[in-house]
């Protein structure tokens, strides 16, 4: 295998991680093979084996990382799991993990999938640049504090299970609304809520809520 090759392999698997959370190895040499020329099976293995994820985002893990007493996971059924879903224990793991099953992966070409390889990359949808539009207009925000925060928000809905709006909207709390600024809060919560619906997140596989519900997620 070339150094070419790994470069790339590294790509997509930094890539996968930042859009899917979790997905396992075999998932992760489809989508190679599907978007490059084909490598081998074992070759793939070879790669796998040798990464070193101690200074990455993520690791590799099998069922025998969660549960001592499980037997040990084939290479290729082992998972590429996102930091923060292990830091503190599995119960991250095991939430977002239960919630994707039945659901397909998102997998966009080549060009954009390899985008996600940067892990502050996102799609800004409509919905985002009306809640930074909403931020920028604060009067005790200036406009780099107001994209920060729309940022952080997008991210944390990215990573955050289904409808929990909680995080983002105990943020927008911090940022100063008052009793005064009820409307606002409530005009915030709004967007948020329509935010949440457009963003592609871990428990969606890549998807967007709209994307795997339709009009009918609203009522989940």
């Amino acid at each position: 295998m070339t150094d070419e090759i790994k470069v790339l392999l590294e790509d997509y698997f930094l890539a996968a991680v930042n859009l899917y959370g979790i997905i396992p190895l075999w998932k992760v040499f489809e989508i190679y093979n599907n978007q490059n020329e084909p490598i081998t099976e074992s070759e793939f293995r070879e790669f796998a084996e040798n990464i070193d994820c101690s200074n990455k985002s993520y690791d590799i893990i099998g069922k025998e990382d969660i549960d001592k007493k499980a037997p040990e996971t084939d290479l290729m059924k082992k998972e590429l799991v996102a930091e923060y879903m292990y830091i503190d224990g599995w119960e991250e793991y095991k939430e977002i993990s239960g919630l994707q099953e039945g659901i397909d992966y998102y997998i966009p070409k080549k060009e954009r999938f390899l985008r996600y390889k940067d892990e502050f990359f996102y799609e800004k949808s409509m919905e985002f640049i009306d809640v930074r539009a909403f931020l920028r207009n604060l009067p005790y925000l200036s406009k780099e504090q107001a994209d920060t925060i729309a940022e952080d928000m997008e991210f944390m809905l990215q990573a955050d299970r289904e409808d929990d709006i909680i995080p983002a909207v105990s943020q927008a709390i911090e940022l100063g609304f008052k009793d005064k600024d009820k409307i606002k809060l409530q005009e915030f919560c709004g967007l948020l809520m329509d935010l949440n619906d457009n963003v592609r997140k871990h428990c969606y596989r890549g998807h967007t809520k709209k994307e795997v519900f339709g009009d009918f997620g609203d009522i989940f």
